[in-house]
């Protein structure tokens, strides 16, 4: 299936009332380096450079809008995870990266408004490849995703198979530089994130 794209506007993609296939260029943006708790401790994530891209409309349904960045952003693992707690995405350091700190940043680098609420999360391999597929990403292109000239194996929300008693073993699906499911041990920070935001109905 192929979408007719439409360059448009930061407010239009935020209202809640984008098109599939409507899309924002994202400029070139600075994060900070980042301080956390997590399990206890103080972990440091590093100045990130975020490289200019597009963010598209992939599904708007319900009243719940879906957008996700063209290219991927910036590696990172998404082990660890949150002590004594299922090992899944939503007890993740990526996870909890994601929402302290990567959507605040974005929303001060683009000028949104601060109360504007934004989901971020991971997209699973369901959404991408299996029965729940978006129409979006039954375009392969659309499984691609660059990092500067380069395609780059970007993480997927959902774990596949055991983690054999360590956590940053666990393996979790993910997408190939050239499009194809995979997977990939949690722990790995040389995959890269692919964010999805939602806003709108329970965002």
């Amino acid at each position: 299936m192929i979408f007719e794209e439409k360059n448009t506007n930061m407010e239009w993609m935020f209202s809640g009332k984008a098109d599939v296939g409507d899309y924002v260029e994202i400029p070139y943006w600075e994060m900070a380096c980042s301080e956390l708790m997590f399990n206890g401790e103080k972990v440091e994530i590093p100045f990130r450079n975020i490289q200019e891209t597009k963010l598209y409309c992939i599904k708007n349904e319900g009243g719940k809008c879906e957008l996700m960045f063209d290219n991927a952003l910036f590696p990172m693992a998404i082990a660890p995870f949150k002590t004594d707690k299922e090992i899944c995405f939503k007890n993740s350091l990526l996870r909890k990266y994601l929402k302290k700190c990567f959507v605040p940043a974005f929303k001060h680098a683009m000028k949104l408004p601060d109360d504007l609420k934004i989901k971020c999360d991971l997209l699973t391999s369901s959404e991408v490849f299996g029965d729940n597929c978006l129409d979006w990403f039954k375009e392969p292109k659309h499984r691609i995703a660059m990092y500067k000239e380069t395609s780059e194996w970007w993480w997927l929300g959902d774990e596949y198979g055991d983690c054999e008693g360590d956590a940053s073993s666990a393996y979790f699906c993910c997408v190939s530089d050239c499009g194809l499911a995979s997977y990939y041990g949690a722990g790995d920070a040389s995959l890269y994130v692919r964010p999805r935001f939602v806003i709108g109905a329970k965002a």
